[in-house]
């Protein structure tokens, strides 16, 4: 019985430290945020790349093989944000932690800068799991036109 309880409390932390967005969620964000054919890509590739990247969990941190990626779209800290990373460059010229925000506008807006520097293909994900494939599925159903 004690296991029980034990499970289900940290069941219910680690639900308290996260949230998880619905992809409809994600899509009206990311649309009422600009990403609609920005750098002309599509809005289902945005949401495509960040499903594959974090599915959709805004808290997300990941250990990478420089520095730790983090939120929807796992950005790097070596690179994009500052979390104390040793040589860290911050080109985002935000703290990692924003990028942990439910709301997702510092994770867009470095997302944004990315994109311009880079195209989607920063994303490993997305050239495996989105390039060239149909991404009318994600925002079906999501009244997002």
């Amino acid at each position: 019985m004690r296991v029980a309880l034990v499970v289900l409390c940290v069941m219910w932390l680690s639900s308290c430290e996260s949230r998880t967005l619905d992809r409809c969620s994600v899509a009206r964000i990311f649309k009422d945020q600009g990403l609609d054919g920005y750098e002309g890509f599509s809005l289902g590739n945005y949401v495509c790349m960040s499903y594959w990247e974090s599915r959709f969990k805004t808290h997300r941190v990941r250990t990478a093989d420089t520095g730790k990626d983090y939120g929807i779209f796992q950005i790097n800290s070596f690179k994009w944000c500052d979390d104390g990373t040793p040589d860290g460059k911050n080109l985002c010229k935000v703290p990692c932690a924003d990028l942990l925000n439910d709301d997702l506008k510092a994770s867009i807006t470095c997302a944004k800068m990315i994109v311009k520097a880079e195209g989607l293909k920063a994303w490993d994900t997305w050239e495996s799991y989105c390039n060239g494939r149909k991404m009318t599925r994600w925002l079906k159903g999501c009244g997002v036109h």
